[in-house]
């Protein structure tokens, strides 16, 4: 699922069960006005105006994925989903109450389990949050697990900004250094993530290859010159 409506394509979706579709695109509706709510909570807890992130993001969309992990005979020797952080800015899940969502703890020595409560969302805050606050939001890193006797089933809604939406800290106090060296694309920022390569090296690679695109171009046009 999108958001915004007019993007969403539902032909690879499948055909049952009937009548699901109104009921995914109420669903994510409703948690879009969450994420609204949220996003104006986290711009205050910056300091900043209320409207502050969801400007940043141009245009909030969502993407919503089902998870499905089998019940497995061996459990300690396999993982649902390895630890990991969205790029998203956050995610809102819905747990089943056989549960699975483990988040880390103790500079990452333990591994505490989220347990399910009926009728209630985990709200994890991604990569894109973390920068845009200069690393005051800490972005979440879990894993998955799987179930020796039972099926297990998770509803996750991404929400994140325009691809082209400028990310940069906000506001960066005194004193602090930004996390990022320039505002890049949430297109760059997540390919940067996902390739697990540091965001200011991608910078400082992609000015290299201008320079020396800028050089060949001008020692091309002054070798054409000397022809001329």
């Amino acid at each position: 699922m999108k958001r915004p409506i007019q993007a969403r394509d539902y032909s690879q979706c499948p055909d049952k069960p009937e009548g699901w579709q109104p009921i995914i695109d109420e669903y994510g509706v409703k948690l879009a006005g969450v994420s609204g709510k949220l996003y104006e909570l986290l711009s205050e807890g910056l300091c900043l105006e209320r409207d502050a992130l969801t400007k940043s993001l141009s245009e909030i969309h969502g993407h919503l994925v089902v998870n499905h992990y089998p019940k497995c005979p061996q459990p300690d020797l396999a993982v649902g989903l390895k630890r990991h952080t969205d790029p998203s800015s956050m995610t809102m899940l819905l747990q089943d109450q056989v549960g699975g969502l483990q988040v880390i703890k103790d500079d990452a020595k333990t591994w505490v389990t989220v347990r399910p409560i009926k009728n209630a969302l985990v709200v994890n805050l991604g990569d894109h949050l973390y920068y845009m606050s200069n690393g005051r939001y800490k972005r979440a890193d879990p894993q998955a697990i799987v179930n020796g006797e039972h099926n297990r089933m998770s509803i996750a809604l991404f929400f994140h900004g325009e691809n082209d939406a400028k990310v940069y800290p906000l506001n960066v106090k005194e004193g602090e250094k930004p996390l990022i060296e320039e505002p890049i694309t949430y297109a760059e920022m997540r390919k940067s993530t996902t390739k697990k390569v540091h965001i200011n090296d991608g910078i400082r690679r992609r000015k290299k290859i201008t320079t020396e695109l800028a050089t060949k171009w001008q020692r091309r046009n002054s070798f054409t010159k000397k022809l001329d």
